[in-house]
């Protein structure tokens, strides 16, 4: 990724060796070739990598340890997207007679700006006061309206519990269940390398009016998983279970496609349909890889000698599996009567003025 005076480096450290010291000119890896290293020597430091030719070693910039402006670990973990999930549930017994009316509203519909909404609805009278039979009457209208969708953006289903846990969704057999809720939950949509890129699904739920025989109401109230209101605004004791999730393996697959397509147009989309699809070391296939990847991120910047002082600010990103990542970069020291010293790029950074900053889940 270029801008003026920044650029982005980027590395899949598939296979990995543990943190060198470099006390010559230069470091042969004779216990794991054509692995990414990170190689310190003295004050400066930088990463080996294995180069399109197989055990073609290739170096990264040398950094030195002065011009480290920030490090950042990041656990996969903490990049997954979590669907988003509504549960809706009755006011109040259902009322023989009235229309009951779910809206979803779609926001940024196929990739559009905020205000352009596509909105679907689910319909069903009353005819008794069973709620389960209604609550199934209207996930089946709503279900049955997103089937005209050439994509699917939401799924929709029932649950025997107001929490929306282990839901059924429409298709499945309902006649044996008896609904306490509707579960609307988004759908991963499709995606292509370079050309469609992730998009997530974001939408609200709303329910109609009723009249009671007193005032008209609004028949339900609508709960989205990991929010601790009901979207009126009033309090709910209710935890809404969680959804699926998607991780982040796709999007680090086209960030690869996109930082080395460079390397000629045909790589890219140019030329399409006689462009290459080309599929570098980041693939979906990956999404087993502990959530997908983590991410070293090691922002410094470049100075240049004599009268060419200007700070070049660059990004060195390193994405791979938590575990190899904690490999190439070493570890913490450690306190207490175990205590060890600090291994790699702990112990490279140690006095600078970058500490490492870590997610939340980095040290789990």
């Amino acid at each position: 990724m270029f801008t003026e005076n920044q650029v982005r480096q980027f590395y899949v450290a598939s296979t990995v060796a543990a943190p060198a010291e470099d006390a010559a000119t230069s470091v042969v890896v004779t216990d794991a070739p054509g692995k990414t290293q990170l190689v310190i020597k003295g004050d400066e430091a930088y990463l080996m990598y294995s180069g399109a030719i197989q055990g073609d070693l290739q170096s990264s910039d040398l950094i030195k340890k002065c011009n480290v402006m920030d490090v950042r670990l990041t656990d996969a973990a903490d990049l997954v997207h979590k669907n988003k999930k509504a549960v809706v549930t009755l006011v109040s017994t259902p009322v023989t007679g009235q229309d009951y009316v779910l809206n979803v509203n779609i926001h940024n519909y196929v990739a559009l700006d905020y205000n352009t909404t596509k909105i679907k609805y689910g319909a069903a009278r009353a005819t008794s006061t069973t709620a389960s039979d209604l609550y199934k009457a209207i996930a089946t209208s709503l279900a049955k309206n997103f089937k005209r969708e050439p994509t699917a953006l939401v799924k929709v289903g029932i649950s025997t519990a107001a929490t929306g846990a282990s839901p059924k969704w429409y298709g499945e057999d309902w006649s044996s269940t008896t609904a306490a809720a509707i579960v609307i939950e988004e759908v991963e949509q499709p995606w292509r390398r370079g050309a469609a890129p992730v998009e997530y699904v974001n939408f609200t739920v709303e329910p109609s009016t009723i009249y009671d025989g007193t005032n008209d109401v609004i028949w339900g109230k609508v709960q989205f998983a990991g929010e601790s209101k009901y979207t009126n605004g009033t309090a709910s004791s209710t935890n809404i279970s969680d959804g699926g999730t998607q991780v982040n393996s796709k999007k680090v697959a086209d960030m690869e496609w996109f930082f080395h397509k460079e390397r000629g147009d045909k790589y890219g989309e140019m030329c399409w349909p006689w462009n290459i699809d080309t599929e570098y070391q980041a693939t979906p296939s990956h999404a087993a890889w502990e959530n997908g990847f983590s991410f070293v991120d090691i922002h410094y910047y470049f100075e240049g000698n004599s009268h060419n002082v200007g700070h070049s600010e660059k990004t060195l990103t390193i994405v791979g599996t938590k575990a190899n990542l904690k490999t190439l970069v070493g570890s913490a020291a450690t306190t207490g009567q175990s205590a060890t010293a600090a291994t790699g790029l702990f112990a490279w950074l140690d006095g600078s003025n970058a500490a490492i900053k870590f997610s939340k889940s980095w040290g789990s």
